[in-house]
């Protein structure tokens, strides 16, 4: 079972299987029913105030079939009995096997915390370009849920954290990078006094930016190509849901589904803060193979640092990330004690469209700008450029089960993409 199902099971607003046999109230025998006998009780023993009387038929009210009425049932036509059809709204898309509609309050917002990691090294300047040009396709995605658009708490994050103790020049040089703190971008119109996050509530109406939230974000999710190369894409959002990042606070809720999506075109090479495996020049060598090689299995064993090739399905990310890596188990176990009402992870990372026809090699790249030494030969193309093979970003998809997605960064376009980052989202929120 995926996160989303297996944490739905924690959530407040799961549905109640209506039992009126149980209930005080029913408007069905009004005088036979338990209620009719209480009043009566109350009216001739105890109470001579007609006031002390309605407060309990309020109160009871509110206990039993006050609540059925202030629940909405989404459940696509199936109604509890004493719900009426002007409560019951089908979810924007149809649950996965084996799960069903959650049941939410009336009149209480579905709240989203949406936190974007987005790959700012310096081969991602045309990907931002296509997220920025294409997130209005989630926001129509979001809205389209029956209470539609969610209160909405919306970050970005970089996957800048540095090089670990190695002692490097330009876009490596800082020990932290980033930090795991929400990136703001001067004119982007967001008040980072009341946040370094959009926040949109009550339908849009209740907000802590100036503008349509699509060109907000599409403003801050361009965070430029100045970060480091040993991208940390797991740990930085680690940190930056920890709870230990002051700048963050607010951010995460826990009566709010979370959705987590990484946009990068290289697999994640998180290592400890104190990580020597960054430093040192390997002759010949592109330095982002070493990443590859310490996180990669292939046929049971690590890939040489050689010309080497397999069928991509004899490759998966290494359990114990080659000794190097912090293991990709570490950050799925940690995502799931997050207290959130829900979780889904998409990744829009290096993954081809047929698995089964593709190849897992390293080589010398005759299409890149260093064709005479040895990387990780790409695993997409397209005209925005090309990516290398996700299998650490695929292992953490994959183990939310529906609630994960990985989906090729190898797109001309990006709105398909963020349709389907919608779509999951959307069954996240909606079916447990």
């Amino acid at each position: 079972m995926g996160l989303g199902a297996a944490q739905a099971g924690k959530s407040k607003t799961v549905a109640h299987r209506a039992n009126n046999g149980m209930c005080l109230m029913s408007r069905k025998w009004p005088w036979n029913s338990t209620l009719a006998r209480v009043l009566r009780y109350l009216q001739e023993t105890m109470f001579a105030s007609r006031e002390a009387i309605l407060t309990c038929v309020a109160c009871l009210w509110l206990g039993c079939e006050g609540r059925v009425a202030m629940r909405v049932y989404r459940d696509a036509g199936a109604r509890p009995a004493g719900a009426d059809a002007a409560q019951t709204a089908a979810p924007a898309v149809a649950c996965p096997p084996g799960q069903t509609p959650r049941v939410v309050e009336l009149g209480t917002p579905v709240k989203l915390d949406l936190l974007f990691m987005i790959d700012d090294s310096l081969s991602m300047s045309e990907e931002q370009a296509n997220l920025a040009r294409n997130f209005p396709r989630l926001i129509e995605a979001l809205k389209s849920m029956p209470a539609g658009l969610p209160d909405l708490h919306l970050g970005v994050v970089s996957s800048d954290l540095g090089a670990g103790n190695a002692a490097l020049a330009g876009p490596c040089g800082s020990s932290v990078g980033d930090r795991g703190v929400l990136q703001v971008r001067d004119g982007c119109g967001l008040d980072a006094a009341k946040g370094r996050f959009l926040i949109s509530e009550a339908g849009g109406t209740n907000t802590n930016f100036t503008g349509d939230i699509s060109d907000v974000f599409a403003c801050l999710a361009e965070l430029g190509t100045g970060g480091c190369g040993y991208e940390h894409q797991l740990q930085s959002v680690r940190l930056a849901l920890s709870g230990f990042v002051a700048e963050n606070n607010g951010f995460l809720r826990s009566d709010a589904h979370l959705a987590v999506v990484y946009i990068t075109d290289e697999d994640d090479c998180s290592a400890p803060a104190d990580s020597s495996m960054y430093g040192g020049a390997v002759s010949g060598q592109d330095s982002s193979l070493r990443c590859s090689l310490a996180g990669h299995l292939c046929n049971g064993s690590p890939p040489p640092a050689a010309v080497f090739s397999t069928p991509l399905p004899n490759c998966s990310a290494a359990p114990d990330g080659g000794g190097k890596l912090i293991p990709v188990q570490t950050f799925i176990d940690e995502m799931r004690l997050l207290r959130t009402q829900s979780v889904s992870v998409s990744v829009i990372g290096g993954w081809p469209d047929d698995v089964a026809t593709a190849n897992y090699a390293i080589g010398y790249d005759t299409t890149s700008s260093q064709p005479d030494v040895l990387s990780s030969i790409p695993i997409c193309h397209s005209v925005n450029g090309s990516a290398a093979v996700g299998l650490r970003m695929k292992q953490l998809a994959d183990a939310f089960g529906s609630a994960g997605k990985i989906i090729s960064i190898c797109q001309d376009d990006f709105s398909n993409a963020m349709g389907q980052v919608g779509d999951l989202i959307n069954t996240t929120v909606e079916c447990q």
